[in-house]
């Protein structure tokens, strides 16, 4: 009776948990929670506060950041309801929508390029082969960038120490990189902007594949705007304004870089990013492209690859029910611009 009692009890706590997290999913239309890292990569969102794009934007909705250093991190966070909306790259983007029965929506682009894998200045590596027994820093396991590399060591015909290959991958906070290289813990990294840039810079280490080499064009998604579903269906007129000043922001971007740069730099300090020299913020922006197209089918590719290396076990056809693109397309056509489709 008492074991009764107890798994009643446990499962009356489990309703509840669900409940209240469905509850806080909804979010309130006096405020908008949104996710960030501290990257440049993320530098829109940081932009639209740096600005005064957010505020203006939103009107009334006052917008509360929360900075993470992983998509893992944030995802909990948007699916557990603690946010509502986050910057947020492609990996976990694909998994959080197979894993939450389409509970997450890309609403619009952000950034594309501004990854590299740089390798340590003496470490001897100079192609593919010379990583055999090296170890390579990734922002996290089953990150963008870390299936980018797997599947990159893939097509050079090696494999990671953890599939039986003489490749090690280690998870490593981007902020530890330098003293990292310094000492010779690490051997190579696949990294986002600025860490590329800031390694190079300092002189500890070299780019040995720019990703934007790996993809047809040179385009491919780094960072998209992602939100709960059950917050952009309770407060939809807060998600389509929060779209439209990503929009404004990106257009500031690409029309007053100088400016951009300035307030990017500033919010990022905030956020607990160390500051850059000028020169790390010149050569890291220059390697990315700020669009509100979320390039669909570099996510399709990046989301076959996480099934292929098994960091996510649901087949990702239906991957192309993530887009919800009609506000972005709607205030597109109202600035002139062309639409951005969505198809295979």
């Amino acid at each position: 009776m008492r074991k009764l009692l107890g798994l009643l009890a446990i499962a009356a706590l489990t309703s509840a948990a669900c409940a209240s997290s469905a509850s806080r999913a909804q979010g309130e239309a006096g405020v908008l929670r949104l996710g960030i890292f501290p990257n440049l990569t993320h530098a829109p969102g940081y932009v639209a506060m740096g600005e005064g794009i957010f505020e203006e934007a939103l009107g009334d909705t006052e917008v509360q950041t929360t900075v993470f250093n992983s998509g893992t991190d944030a995802g909990n966070a948007l699916l557990g309801g603690s946010i509502d909306a986050t910057y947020i790259g492609p990996g976990p983007a694909t998994s959080l929508f197979l894993e939450s029965d389409g509970k997450v929506a890309v609403v619009s682009g952000a950034v594309s390029g501004g990854a590299s894998l740089v390798v340590r200045k003496g470490s001897g590596i100079a192609d593919p082969q010379d990583l055999v027994g090296k170890r390579i820093a990734v922002p996290s396991f089953g990150n963008t960038q870390d299936i980018a590399l797997r599947a990159w060591l893939e097509e050079n015909g090696l494999q990671t120490n953890d599939e039986g290959g003489d490749v090690t991958v280690l998870e490593v906070d981007n902020p530890e990189l330098p003293q990292l290289f310094e000492r010779g813990d690490v051997d190579a990294a696949w990294e986002p902007e600025p860490y590329p840039s800031l390694l190079v810079e300092e002189g500890l280490a070299d780019v040995l594949v720019d990703e934007a080499d790996v993809w047809p064009g040179g385009r491919f998604v780094t960072t998209h705007l992602l939100v709960s579903t059950p917050y952009m269906e309770n407060h939809p007129d807060v998600v389509r304004r929060l779209v439209e000043a990503n929009v404004q922001a990106i257009q500031l971007m690409n029309e007053d870089p100088e400016t951009a740069k300035a307030a990017a730099q500033a919010e990022l300090i905030t956020a607990g990013a160390p500051s850059l020299d000028q020169a790390v913020v010149d050569a890291a922006w220059d390697k990315l492209t700020f669009t509100w197209d979320p390039i669909v089918e570099s996510l399709q590719v990046g989301a076959e690859h996480a099934f292929r290396l098994g960091y996510i076990e649901e087949d990702p056809a239906n991957i192309l029910q993530l887009y919800r693109l009609d506000d972005l397309n709607a205030y597109l056509e109202q600035l002139g611009e062309a639409p951005v489709e969505v198809a295979a």
